[in-house]
């Protein structure tokens, strides 16, 4: 198995060995996948990820303590 670098949303990009991408999102969570994408359908995959496993805390209180 290789060693995969890991990259940031701004270095979201094929890798020479194949069309692979790799994507680390704001919360910490990595993706690859080998789909044959454009570069602007792997940006929308990215942006699905984010979406899915980044979400923003919500907190309905005055209780500033407790404040995500």
């Amino acid at each position: 198995m290789k060693n995969f670098k890991k990259l940031s949303r701004e270095n979201l990009k094929a890798v020479k060995a194949g069309q692979v991408y790799i994507a680390e999102t704001s919360c910490g969570f990595t993706a690859t996948t080998n789909q044959n994408w454009t570069f602007e359908q792997a940006e929308a995959w990215f942006e699905a990820i984010e979406k899915n496993y980044c979400k923003t805390p919500t907190y309905s209180g005055s209780d500033v303590k407790n404040l995500a």
